[in-house]
């Protein structure tokens, strides 16, 4: 067994306590708004789910998602990069960092973060990258995990391919100079995080919230809180197990 010296963390719902449905209502409202003079504010959501899901379907290890969203956004609205790009640059820097709503840190989050460093494993934000990096260093300000440092944050621009897509996390491990056996995947969702992530070669630990064991834990290695996960990598106790 190699040793361990990476530990991924998802975002939401495993590091942050998120409430998707409201939070979406909020985010494409202000982005509707905020764009509304570059495109109908009934058209925009449709046409930027439209284009997550293209991108998500088709590969494209030659561009990164960024890229091919716009690509694939240009192909849905007639609109060339120039002309909407900034104006999303504009929105997740003044307006995103404003919808945080009711979300906040799940218990342990900050714990588990710095145990992984303590150990001396390099620690990177797995969230699917279908948002740019701004939007992703906000959510890690709403769960007071900003001034944490982390090797690699995954977001729209610095990265290929988005879950569930076993390359997701072989890229991911290629970019921290590891191993995939050399990392442990920690997520809340085992179709998108511990299913994908055993295929990739990574060991994996399934977060849930105490309360009562989960029925799906896509196979993996650990189920646990994130105070037990913390526990375990200080005290030498999860290497054993995985």
């Amino acid at each position: 067994m190699r040793a361990l010296r990476a530990v991924l963390f998802d975002l939401d719902d495993t590091l942050l306590r998120t409430d998707t449905g409201a939070f979406l209502s909020r985010y494409f409202g202000a982005l509707s708004q905020f764009c509304s003079t570059l495109i109908g504010a009934d058209r925009l959501p449709a046409c930027v789910l439209q284009a997550c899901e293209r991108m998500a379907m088709r590969a494209h290890p030659e561009e990164t998602n960024a890229e091919a969203f716009c690509r694939e956004f240009s192909a849905l609205t007639g609109l060339r990069r120039e002309e909407f790009w900034p104006a999303f640059e504009r929105f997740y820097a003044e307006i995103y960092p404003t919808l945080r709503g009711e979300i906040g840190p799940m218990p342990g989050a900050r714990e588990a973060i710095l145990a992984a460093r303590g150990i001396g494993c390099k620690v990177a934000i797995a969230t699917n990258p279908l948002f740019p990096e701004q939007a992703v260093r906000a959510r890690l300000e709403w769960g007071g995990l900003a001034d944490l440092q982390f090797d690699l944050v995954t977001a729209l621009e610095n990265m290929h391919y988005v879950k569930p897509q076993p390359e997701y996390y072989e890229e991911i491990a290629s970019l921290l100079g590891v191993l995939p056996a050399q990392c442990l995947m920690v997520g809340n969702d085992p179709e998108h995080d511990i299913v994908p992530a055993r295929e990739a070669g990574m060991r994996t630990y399934l977060v849930h919230d105490g309360c009562e064991g989960p029925q799906d834990t896509g196979a993996a290695d650990r189920c646990g809180t994130l105070e037990q996960l913390a526990l375990a990598l200080r005290g030498g106790g999860l290497a054993g197990c995985l």
